[in-house]
């Protein structure tokens, strides 16, 4: 009797993993893992935006288009004189991969060399309105210029001398 027991248990139990063994398999795919590599890109600022001489009888504006060779257009009580340029980048990286620009992502404000702390209106000038030749250019032969511009609002009360300051601009690749 024991040993009807033991046959028809183990019986059991074999039937049991064979009927399990199939819906139960292990299962195995393949996937690939790619990479690219691309070279690190190199912004290098070639010239500054300048926005010249100006002579400053009361509130106005200074424009400097985001074009090579673009000079000053001046508005209201501001007179435009001298040299003027927009800003001029190159962008090195690798070849024919396109390059986003990207603005300052806040105004800026030129600060008076010789009160360069000041918070008073007389010491600063607002530098706002970015504006770029292109949003995005194409690396050709691994290298690609642009053009920054900008916009000056003069309340009429600046003192003379020189003003300045710094913007940052950002590129990557798409």
């Amino acid at each position: 009797m024991t040993k009807k027991f033991r046959i028809g248990a183990a019986g059991v139990a074999m039937f049991a993993a064979l009927g399990m063994g199939s819906a139960a398999q292990a299962q195995s795919a393949t996937a690939d893992a790619n990479a690219e590599i691309l070279e690190a890109l190199l912004l290098t600022n070639n010239s500054a935006l300048d926005f010249g001489t100006l002579v400053v009888d009361g509130a106005g504006t200074v424009t400097i288009a985001a074009a090579p060779l673009a000079t000053a257009a001046c508005a209201g009580d501001v007179i435009c004189s001298g040299t003027s340029t927009p800003a001029n980048f190159t962008v090195d990286g690798s070849d024919g991969r396109v390059v986003e620009v990207n603005l300052p992502p806040v105004d800026g404000e030129l600060r008076h060399t010789g009160f360069a702390a000041s918070a008073a209106p007389e010491h600063n000038i607002d530098l706002d309105d970015f504006t770029q030749s292109s949003g995005t250019v194409t690396l050709t032969g691994g290298t690609a210029d642009f053009d920054i511009g900008g916009r000056l609002t003069l309340d009429g009360s600046e003192i003379e001398g020189a003003y300045t300051t710094t913007f940052e601009i950002t590129v990557n690749y798409q």
